[in-house]
């Protein structure tokens, strides 16, 4: 086979295909195999008729059909090796030649990979804010201990309900006088204070005591899911059965034992906490100064990227919320309607940070090639191990799904990138920062904040280009 390769439009690539006649022989004989048990020949059992029958019976362009739909992706591929080219999408293919006695020619215009033109990705300066663990850090986590471990308690007979309380409860909802779907339970624990409820029913329970019956009246939300009962008043039977008592354990040897293997006082217990704590803020500043190098040399980097490829990483985002949403028992159309949202309202969301998702793996996969990275059995054995912590499964078992599925490749590809981008954190130039649990959620706070306000901007930049008429140039006009 002969290839050659020429410019085509913008991202693109025109690869033409010959195929030498004396290449064609075996492909149109195995042609004929097949066309011969498909047709009804009069004489001849399906499979029997010879070529030169064949020939007249069909004509010799249908087998040339036959052959070249068998041969054309084989020669494709083929190409692709020879030429090296990186294809985003499937290529447009054209018959140019298809005659007897005469070479096969194709011409495959292909979608390329762009070119990615890399900025400075090594001796990038970044902050990497560690919070620094202090007495009232571990004394939080303690407490979050003692809630972990507390248990509940029938309260007096005369107790009135409390916030931190845990009322049971028989209800039952009634809409207009008529009880909704959803609405009814028996037995129901409800934690005092906790909101799992809709807003003004736990209040409505504050004071009361066991045996009593009441009416509690409530608005939903008017965001509420289901769509009858949003923005709706309506009115919840109720009889308190039970009232109980959260008690927390004692600061004690017990308690010491409970929670951990190791320490054997609370002074200990202390430090024990205060080790895993400092260890889990390392790690958090890592992962964020991780992040800004990479999105340092995100900014360094210049590509220009076919729209087919953002097209695509947003359709498999949408998959995506589609699998999401239907695990919670909605169609995405119903959760369409329900946020009052399009599609291409959806897409116009997303399509900034979908873009940046889509130049941050061709930045990694320019620097994979660059450092001429490979991936290691220790790479790939890291990868399995998280995957396998992930869902809890043995490692043995995860690496023989993902090979019997053919997905040891997306795991080879996945450590690679890790690869690139450990690359990019460890010739960072890092400038600690310690701070405290309030000035990092501060800092947090305002780096949400900032995104929301950018993305709120994105978004309306994007949905007024969207909108707005087009405008033909009038200066020809004006002449």
């Amino acid at each position: 086979m002969k290839f050659q390769v020429s410019d085509g439009e913008k991202f693109q690539k025109i690869m033409e295909i010959e195929i030498p006649v004396e290449e064609l022989e075996q492909p149109i004989r195995l042609a004929c195999k097949r066309l011969s048990n498909k047709v009804n020949i009069p004489g001849f059992r399906k499979g029997k008729a010879p070529r030169s029958i064949l020939e007249n019976f069909l004509g010799i362009a249908a087998i040339l059909d036959e052959a070249a739909d068998d041969l054309l992706p084989k020669a494709y591929v083929e190409g692709l090796k020879e030429t090296g080219l990186e294809p985003v999408a499937q290529p447009e293919i054209e018959v140019v030649t298809l005659e007897e006695n005469q070479p096969m020619r194709f011409k495959a215009t292909v979608t390329v990979k762009p070119e990615v033109k890399l900025g400075d990705y090594k001796g990038l300066e970044v902050t990497r804010r560690i919070m620094d663990v202090t007495d009232e850090d571990i004394d939080a986590e303690i407490e979050n201990q003692r809630q972990r471990m507390s248990k509940l308690v029938d309260a007096a007979e005369d107790a009135a309900a409390a916030n931190g309380d845990t009322v049971v409860i028989d209800f039952k909802g009634l809409k207009d006088g008529v009880a909704f779907e959803g609405g009814t339970a028996n037995d129901y624990p409800l934690s005092l204070g906790s909101g799992s409820f809709i807003p003004g029913f736990e209040e409505q329970l504050v004071g009361c005591h066991a045996g009593d019956e009441k009416n509690i009246d409530v608005t939903f939300p008017e965001d509420y899911g289901v769509k009858e009962l949003a923005g709706q008043p309506v009115v919840f039977e109720i009889k308190v059965k039970s009232i109980k008592n959260k008690v927390l354990p004692e600061l004690d040897q017990e308690f010491v034992e409970e929670v951990s293997e190791t320490a054997e006082t609370m002074e200990q217990l202390r430090e024990e906490f205060r080790a895993k704590m400092e260890e889990q803020s390392l790690a958090a500043a890592d992962d964020t100064a991780r992040n800004a190098a990479v999105a340092k040399a995100l900014e360094n980097c210049e590509v220009e990227i076919p729209p087919v490829m953002i097209e695509q990483q947003m359709s498999g985002m949408i998959e995506d919320a589609k699998r999401q949403i239907a695990s919670q028992g909605m169609t995405y159309e119903q959760y369409l309607e329900y946020v009052k949202r399009t599609d291409e309202d959806f897409r116009v969301q997303y399509r900034k940070q979908e873009e940046v998702i889509v130049k941050r793996e061709l930045m990694l996969e320019e620097i994979i090639k660059q450092e001429k990275l490979e991936a290691t059995d220790e790479d790939i054995d890291a990868q399995i191990r998280e995957i396998a912590g992930r869902y809890w499964m043995p490692e043995d078992k995860v690496k023989e799904i993902l090979s019997s599925g053919g997905r040891m490749e997306d795991v080879k590809y996945d450590a690679l990138m890790r690869k690139a981008v450990e690359l990019i954190f460890s010739n960072a130039q890092l400038n600690n920062l310690h701070i405290n649990r309030a000035e990092l959620a501060q800092q947090v706070t305002e780096a949400m904040q900032g995104a929301d306000d950018q993305a709120a901007a994105d978004n309306a930049d994007a949905a007024a280009q969207a909108e707005a008429p087009a405008v033909e140039d009038q200066s020809k006009d004006g002449e």
